[in-house]
């Protein structure tokens, strides 16, 4: 039986031939398909191009998560408000709107904490996770993963 570290690897091997299927299609160039050679006067290949596109970009989704798991964990630490209202770890990283965290999360569907990816936003008085309104920022545990 498989486990999920099992599962992990193959997607990373999966990864790879992701990125080679999105370099072919120029996806990486144009983030989209518009660097193929395509006959727009061919009800057939507009066809392909837009299923392709739906494709190559659910694709590149998929890159990305894989990605970010293979990311080594660079910090652990609680955030702390700063002077300018932004939460910082000990290291200096700081969160804001739209930014994507890796928290350490309880909820009523876990008996365990867990580890969660998700964004920050502002509601105008404060920042907050999204699907976790209720969850004060302040001394909240987050992790940090270094860019490749």
């Amino acid at each position: 039986m498989a486990d999920l570290q099992m599962v992990l690897s193959e997607a990373v091997k999966l990864n790879q031939r992701i990125a080679q299927f999105l370099k072919f299609s120029t996806y990486p160039d144009y983030d989209d398909l518009s660097g193929l050679d395509i006959d727009f006067a061919d009800g057939e290949q507009l066809l392909l191009l837009e299923e392709l596109r739906r494709i190559t970009d659910r694709l590149a989704d998929v890159q990305e998560y894989i990605s970010y798991l293979t990311q080594p964990i660079t910090e652990v630490s609680t955030l702390r408000k700063g002077s300018a209202g932004k939460y910082r770890t000990a290291k200096g990283h700081f969160y804001d709107c739209r930014s994507t965290v890796e928290a350490l999360v309880t909820d009523e569907y876990h008996d365990v904490p867990y580890w969660t990816r998700t964004v920050v936003e502002h509601n105008g008085e404060d920042y907050y996770l999204v699907g976790y309104k209720g969850l004060p920022m302040n001394g909240l545990c987050v992790r940090v993963r270094s860019a490749a």
